[in-house]
């Protein structure tokens, strides 16, 4: 009882409130060598009684500061949810508006001049590269002559998730106009790189709209987003 009562505790304090307690009088007395020497004996006793407690069975084991405690497991479908969240994101009008502007506009002058499809092709991959990796990251500051005033290093991991993501978008659209081609379902007069690039490019359009790579690698699953992300 004395022990608690130094500590200012009852007897049926926490292994938490008798920490916390221990570390404020601690901060109190810090000065004060004599009052810290009981504080730190009054601590010992009462955290040896509840070790002979939970020994003979009185302590329930929630109470016990001695076991292990159980890890807290997140529901797989907490899991999945923050996942999307942190990968998907719906496009505000200006992200949007450069996307389709830019990969759509050079789909379309695959039509106009088809010799220019490998290229414009190398041009979009490229490009949707940028538009993923760079989605929800600041603005590069430029100087008053539109130069980029800063270069940031690559992080790796994030351009390694883009550069699959987009590479399965691709492999997506190339086997698509194979299948097309195939089953004969566009006309003959068709060219096939042009088809490929244009199919390529919807699916381009699509990660470059709604994919995000960097929070998934800032925030891993079980840290919630910025409340200002949210």
């Amino acid at each position: 009882m004395n022990a608690y009562r130094a500590l200012g505790l009852a007897e049926d304090a926490t292994y938490d409130e008798i920490m916390d307690a221990f570390m404020s009088l601690s901060e109190t007395y810090a000065e004060d060598p004599g009052k810290l020497l009981k504080i730190e004996l009054a601590k010992d006793k009462v955290l040896d009684e509840r070790l002979r407690q939970r020994m003979s069975g009185k302590l329930k084991a929630v109470e016990s500061p001695f076991d292990p405690k159980a890890a807290k497991r997140t529901p797989p479908w907490v899991l999945a949810k923050d996942l999307f969240s942190k990968l998907v994101e719906f496009p505000s009008k200006k992200h949007a508006l450069n996307v389709i502007g830019l990969l759509a506009g050079l789909s379309a002058a695959t039509w106009i001049a088809p010799n220019t499809a490998g290229t414009i092709l190398l041009v979009q991959t490229v490009s949707g590269l940028g538009f993923v990796y760079n989605r929800g990251t600041p603005e590069v500051p430029k100087d008053d002559f539109g130069q980029v005033g800063e270069i940031r290093p690559m992080k790796p991991k994030p351009m390694a998730l883009t550069v699959g993501l987009i590479a399965t978008m691709w492999f997506n659209g190339f086997r698509h106009s194979k299948r097309l081609i195939a089953a004969a379902a566009v006309a003959p007069w068709v060219p096939e790189l042009v088809l490929r690039t244009t199919l390529i490019s919807g699916y381009l359009i699509l990660a470059s709209l709604f994919i995000k790579a960097h929070d998934i690698f800032d925030y891993p699953l079980g840290v919630p987003l910025p409340r200002e992300r949210n």
